[in-house]
């Protein structure tokens, strides 16, 4: 049997893994926090991580940058690349971002330019291990499945005694009521061996928005790459670790409730990574495997609309930029602050958002893309987006197993819920890592929906999970 490129098509599915390392030089500006930093050591390498699978028909390339987010532009470069040398259509290529928060700038956002030297070569290095992978293609079996992780996620919105919702409150607070938002715990693995049972690749997915270190200078993969490493421990040297971020916009690893001597930076890094990598592996390893599941994909272009900046908001900001050390600071709040006001520290900062957002296009085109391996479905949405989004994705999927990737493909910036507009905080304060308008993460739940049921199976299968 051959394909319409009269290739040989076999009935069988084969991976292949790649990997190349994207560690920029030192001096490169890190982003991730409201302060300017450049890297001045490396705990350890930045990767491109792919994976490569082939049914004979289909191919698919799965690659998970150590970055905070990528743009569209950078992101249809490196698609370019991998089509024009692997024969790889960009609707077939996802490229996702682990949201690392000590790795280099490959965008412009609050007080960080991007790295526009790391951004010269970094297409390239995407690619090559989508090449690399390719290269090692060879007959496979996969296996899928999803286990809970405790103690893990936590959301980072609270309900205040005051009737205001708080990001991020102060640890013990009498004054938090509860939290607002759900969590979702769930880690979805895909195990991919050869034919004698040997692991090639596990990649998994988790809504959690990172874990930091204790150097703020030194570029690292965060949790991510502790998480990657011990599975690759476990599984074996030939073995390879994927770890996608999912919708994670209001969720971290920050229990408010925890005792005064809870791990942190480096230490909780580790601890987390390895609790995620053990609920991968438990999700996956006793699934029945596959020999060949279908593979396709899909994607539509998706139109975001930028929120309102008002007349009002422009001349606060310019007020704000123009304010002089010895003035009183106003206490007039931008129209888009409810609630939990923006500290004083960071208001010049977000006077130079606004007047960012103002001159953006009051609509950008990005993405929705969907993967499709046997009964796994892969939704690939461009930003930051909340967990109640993908939980909603998740519920009315038609696959008997559906994750939620996060950053992938794009960055349009945190896309909260409509509740969430109202209720105020962080995630919603207008900026260029938070420009969408309410709505747009409820418009992206429905194109999602419909985009997964193009790609449903005409004849039910049996949930390996089940």
């Amino acid at each position: 049997m051959t394909d319409q490129k009269g290739r040989v098509r076999t009935r069988s599915l084969r991976a292949g893994t790649g990997v190349t390392v994207v560690t920029p030089p030192l001096g490169t500006p890190l982003i991730g926090l409201f302060e300017y930093r450049e890297a001045a050591t490396v705990a350890d390498d930045l990767t491109a991580r792919a994976l490569v699978l082939d049914d004979g028909a289909t191919r698919l390339a799965l690659v998970v940058c150590d970055l905070i987010a990528l743009s569209g532009a950078t992101v249809a470069a490196a698609r370019k690349r991998i089509a024009a040398r692997y024969d790889i259509p960009g609707e077939r290529v996802m490229v996702a971002c682990t949201h690392t928060h000590t790795g280099p700038a490959p965008i412009s956002l609050l007080v960080t330019p991007a790295a526009v030297d790391f951004l010269d070569w970094l297409p390239d290095r995407i690619a090559d291990s989508v090449g690399i992978a390719c290269a090692r293609l060879a007959p496979a079996r996969v296996a899928w499945g999803a286990a809970g992780v405790d103690g893990v996620c936590f959301n980072r919105r609270f309900q205040m005694r005051d009737g205001t919702v708080m990001f991020n409150p102060p640890p013990r607070s009498p004054d938090i009521v509860e939290p607002v938002g759900p969590v979702d715990p769930a880690v979805t693995a895909l195990l991919v061996e050869d034919l004698a049972g040997k692991p090639l690749a596990l990649w998994a997915n988790l809504a959690l928005h990172y874990v930091g270190t204790d150097d703020p200078l030194a570029v690292s993969a965060d949790y991510f790459g502790h998480a990657t490493r011990a599975v690759e421990r476990v599984l074996g040297p030939e073995s390879l670790g994927l770890l996608t971020n999912g919708a994670s916009g209001d969720i971290n690893n920050r229990d408010v409730a925890a005792p005064l001597d809870a791990g942190t930076g480096t230490e909780q890094a580790h601890r987390v990574g390895l609790a995620v990598a053990a609920a991968a592996i438990k999700a996956s390893m006793m699934q029945r495997r596959d020999e060949s599941p279908p593979l396709a994909a899909a994607r539509i272009r998706f139109s975001v609309v930028r929120r309102s900046i008002t007349d009002g908001d422009i001349a606060l900001a310019t007020n704000i930029l123009g304010h002089s050390p010895d003035e009183p600071w106003t206490n007039e709040e931008f129209s888009f602050v409810i609630g939990q006001p923006i500290p004083v520290p960071l208001r010049e900062t977000y006077a130079r958002e606004v007047l960012e957002v103002a001159r953006m296009p009051e609509r950008v085109e990005t993405e929705i893309q969907v993967l499709r391996i046997g009964d796994l479905a892969l939704v690939a949405l461009p930003g930051e987006i909340f967990v109640e989004l993908g939980l909603a994705i998740k519920a009315r999927s038609p696959f008997p197993l559906t994750a939620v990737v996060g950053l992938a493909n794009d960055y349009v910036g945190y896309v909260p819920t409509r509740a969430a507009f109202d209720q105020g905080g962080y995630e919603t304060w207008a900026a260029r890592s938070a420009w969408p308008a309410p709505g747009t993460g409820e418009a992206m739940v429905a194109s999602s929906l419909a985009l997964l049921r193009t790609l449903v199976p005409r004849t039910p299968v049996m949930n390996p999970s089940s």
